[in-house]
């Protein structure tokens, strides 16, 4: 027998979500602070008992993670719920975990899924009740949500801090992404990515050497993105982590053209070859002799050694050779 969350359509007025403004943390007073949960945006629609979850772009999730589909389901409603789809793995929110759930489209892979990676909603807005919330400021929101009472089996209601500063040090020491904070008064502004809500991510700094590029960009020997690696413990060749093609002015990048034209050779100094870099097939690559050495940015090591979200930060003008990353 189908589940509720299965039949017919909740009829609730479609929301889309308000989105958050990277940038340094706000001062002053007037703000509030919440996790950022590094999971999939979802709006939760629950109206006498049938639930729909709809992704940021509306792709509908209630069949891909049933599991909090039905807790919902005990919920009358109506509700227009704002969160995060989230798969915790060793108390920590894992984005490949998430990754893992959230293509999923065959009853079977999802009953397995359900099982191996099983996923939270972290909801962190109400938008209407018996009546639209948006409107409403953030912090009178706030409220009404802790008041709802939604600790359930896959959906938590996680607290809110009145100091950005207090909620970004705990945030740090628990290895999390990061923080949205929010302005008290702000209104929920379907769609627009909003300076009253600011992101800001704990992020960790690389030491790599360069052993390659991919060209392209503006002007012949410009740089789309350099190979990074680190030093394998033996043969004097390095493990690929990552290609980074972001945080680069176009002036560094034909800078960094002509000095790794310079170093250019045949031979891959990497362990792996091409096709085990994760790079789409018919890239472009080329190598170099590895004495450039840099500092990247990155949000988080992956299980296979790689550098998630690298930013470029600039090149080291030492030769101290790069250690293990993490």
């Amino acid at each position: 027998m189908a589940s509720r969350a299965q039949m017919s359509p909740v009829q609730l007025p479609q929301v889309e979500p308000m989105l958050a403004t990277p940038g340094p943390l706000p001062t002053g007073a007037g703000w509030w602070a919440e996790v950022k949960w590094d999971g999939a945006r979802c709006l939760a629609y629950v109206e006498r008992g049938q639930v729909r979850l709809a992704g940021r772009r509306g792709t509908d999730f209630t069949a891909r993670f049933p599991e909090v589909a039905e807790a919902l389901e005990t919920v009358s409603g109506p509700l227009v719920l704002d969160g995060e789809i989230v798969v915790m793995q060793s108390g920590r929110p894992s984005f490949h975990g998430l990754q893992s759930r959230v293509h999923r489209s065959r009853p079977a892979s999802i009953k397995a899924g359900r099982t191996a990676a099983p996923a939270i909603l972290v909801v962190f807005d109400v938008l209407h009740t018996q009546r639209p919330l948006l409107t409403v400021p953030y912090e009178e929101r706030r409220g009404l949500l802790e008041s709802l009472n939604l600790e359930l089996p896959q959906v938590r209601v996680p607290p809110a801090w009145p100091s950005v500063a207090d909620a970004f040090d705990w945030t740090r020491g628990q290895h999390l992404e990061g923080i949205v904070a929010k302005r008290a008064g702000s209104l929920y502004r379907p769609g627009a990515r909003s300076r009253d809500w600011v992101k800001s991510k704990h992020l960790q700094v690389a030491d790599v050497v360069i052993g390659g590029w991919l060209p392209g960009g503006r002007g012949e020997a410009s740089v789309r993105a350099v190979l990074a690696g680190v030093p394998a413990a033996e043969g004097g060749q390095l493990l690929f982590v990552g290609a980074v093609g972001t945080g680069f002015a176009d002036a560094e990048r034909r800078a960094l053209g002509a000095l790794l034209h310079r170093l250019s050779t045949p031979t891959s100094p990497f362990v792996a070859p091409v096709g085990g870099m994760g790079l789409l097939t018919g890239t472009e690559v080329r190598f170099a002799v590895p004495r450039l050495h840099a500092e990247v940015e990155f949000l988080e090591l992956t299980p296979a050694g790689r550098l998630r979200h690298p930013v470029w930060r600039g090149l080291r003008d030492d030769d101290a050779a790069p250690g293990p990353i993490g």
